[in-house]
């Protein structure tokens, strides 16, 4: 809708954008570009919206700000590497035992 801006500005999982995609499915046919970010979370999304809920509370407890935990739950990084790179834009430092703690919280929600 041209003109309108939207009614809140709120960072989301993939889960949850995912979630307000089928509802909006539902209601009626997807513009292009909601057609394509439909079928790109479809294939890329890792967790369901409870799982990411929960993981994002998890997160909150080692102080990882919440656009930092979404990035998080999105990627699912695979290694400490990944991780690093993510928790940069966090703009706080984190010991190497408070990374290891958010590691085991993302491998307990990825099963390994």
């Amino acid at each position: 809708m041209i003109g309108k801006g939207p009614e809140q500005k709120k960072p989301v999982t993939s889960a949850e954008a995912l979630d307000i995609l089928e509802e909006r499915k539902k209601d009626g046919e997807l513009g292009y570009e909601q057609k394509l970010a439909y079928e790109h979370m479809s294939k890329f999304n890792k967790l369901s919206i409870g799982e990411a809920k929960k993981m994002l509370k998890e997160l909150a407890e080692y102080g990882v700000g919440e656009t930092v935990a979404i990035k998080i739950c999105d990627i699912m990084p695979i290694d400490v590497v990944q991780l690093k790179q993510i928790l940069v834009k966090a703009k706080k430092s984190f010991e190497e035992d408070e990374i290891g703690k958010i590691m085991g919280v993302v491998q307990a929600h990825t099963g390994k």
